[in-house]
């Protein structure tokens, strides 16, 4: 495979990518990878957990070696603690775990506030505790979800992720949740403004060929796949538009890259 023009800013996925899981330890080579990456251009970490508050994964991640700044570590929480006040929507349902909770203190719960915010896979939630929230949305209130990711890896299963639930409420209700995490347009353009490039000139890396790669390509980034974590044989054949590059794992790709 041809490696692309060199590009402006990485940016890398964490989960399946870098880590094996949410806090597990650096997959193989993952954190040379990094730090020869970083030696030569800007990297973020862009992701879609959702379970881990951004300060204990950022600690983690630092204490890893694959992050230089906090501010380096980019989830679907900082874009809607960016733009949910702005339109007005920080007041409403939020449907989070206990452990999440303490990054919202900038939303006000209000059940007739105007937006459902969905934060949790609701592994632990049950069809009754999402009732409040299906109701408020036939009200009309704005819906936004994390992310619409199908399912993840947790302790070595596959395991299904917001976007069941998000879906589960869209049919229900009949309206549609505004993605705040990958692969919405707001987050890579609040990634690409705060490094002061264009989508074009970033480089998007992922197991996940659906939202790590097709969907970035469809943006206008370009994206490689990696063949760890979640990624299942054919996954490059199933993702349209097709990925730039699929490489074995992260460990490959200040090599493929030009220098």
């Amino acid at each position: 495979m041809t490696p692309p023009a060199r590009p402006a800013v990485v940016c890398l996925d964490v989960d399946g990518t870098l880590t094996d899981g949410v806090l597990g330890p650096p997959l193989p080579g993952a954190v040379d990878a990094v730090r020869s990456l970083r030696a030569r251009l800007p990297v973020r970490l862009v992701t879609n957990t959702t379970s881990v508050p951004h300060a204990e994964l950022a600690q983690a991640l630092i204490q890893q070696g694959l992050l230089d700044t906090p501010e380096s570590l980019w989830t679907p929480v900082m874009v809607a603690r960016r733009e949910l006040p702005a339109r007005g929507h920080h007041s409403g349902l939020l449907i989070a775990d206990a452990r999440q909770r303490e990054e919202y203190d900038w939303f006000r719960e209000d059940p007739k506030g105007p937006s459902v915010l969905l934060a949790t896979e609701a592994h632990t939630w049950t069809i009754a505790d999402l009732q409040p929230a299906f109701r408020r949305l036939l009200e009309g209130a704005a819906f936004y979800a994390l992310t619409r990711n199908r399912f993840f890896k947790k302790d070595g299963a596959l395991v299904t992720d917001v976007g069941g639930v998000a879906a589960l409420l869209t049919y229900a209700s009949g309206r549609e949740a505004e993605t705040l995490g990958k692969p919405s347009r707001i987050l890579f353009e609040a990634v690409a403004r705060h490094a002061s490039v264009k989508l074009a000139e970033m480089i998007m890396v992922g197991d996940d060929a659906e939202f790590d790669v097709a969907a970035p390509i469809a943006l206008g980034l370009r994206g490689v796949l990696v063949r760890t974590g979640k990624y299942r044989p054919g996954d490059e054949s199933r993702a349209t538009p097709a990925p730039t590059a699929v490489l074995d794992s992260v460990e490959e790709l200040p090599g493929w890259l030009p220098l």
